[in-house]
């Protein structure tokens, strides 16, 4: 992102996109997601820095949520969750959109919310990943992290951190290109995994 003739463009562009990009809150394109309607039978959410959205029992060998389930939050497809814990990977947290699944319960300490008409939730979690907001969530962070491993910011605090959008047409067009990406990345994965396994069934059979 630089500045060309005082306005804010990114340096690759798609074609007939060439309105600048805009300043904005974050919670100016977004509104706070919490609560829950009392349903305990839906899958129950943690987020990896690394992989994303998990089950907790495929992370966790088992529900860990215990008696605090009751006050997680109902997130929906399409919205998003910020873990603000301190990791290797993600020093300033890190966010994910649920796709994976319709609903799903997810830790109460996140910050979880949805966007307005005016911003893709996939745009977000994109933008979020560039670690570009980590500039502005430094400035948010008034000590360490917490005995929880959790950073000190608060929900009002980080919605209100300053993000650069361009219109909500190049955003979905950004984000689904991206998107298609991460799908051959995951195809090509698997295509891996087979063959791993695949080659150590040979050495199993040919060799004695």
């Amino acid at each position: 992102m630089f500045p060309q003739n005082g306005e804010t463009v990114p340096r690759l562009r798609f074609t007939n996109f060439v309105s600048p990009w805009e300043q904005r809150k974050l919670e100016e394109v977004s509104k706070r997601v919490r609560g829950n309607d009392g349903r305990m039978d839906l899958p129950t959410l943690t987020i990896s820095a690394r992989n994303g959205w998990l089950d907790q029992r495929e992370r966790f060998s088992g529900n860990i949520a215990g008696n605090e389930q009751k006050n997680y939050t109902l997130l929906k497809k399409g919205e998003l969750s910020y873990n603000h814990g301190n990791s290797k990977s993600a020093k300033y947290g890190t966010i994910f959109t649920l796709r994976t699944y319709e609903e799903a319960l997810v830790p109460r300490v996140y910050h979880s919310f949805k966007t307005t008409q005016e911003a893709s939730s996939d745009f977000i979690e994109y933008m979020f990943a560039t670690k570009r907001p980590d500039r502005e969530l430094r400035k948010l962070v008034s000590s360490g992290a917490r005995m929880d491993g959790l950073l000190n910011i608060n929900y009002n605090d980080f919605v209100g951190i300053k993000i650069i959008l361009p219109s909500i047409e190049e955003q979905i067009r950004i984000s689904g290109f991206l998107r298609n990406l991460d799908h051959t990345i995951a195809l090509h994965h698997e295509q891996i995994d087979k063959l791993i396994k695949l080659k150590n069934a040979y050495l199993k059979m040919m060799f004695i």
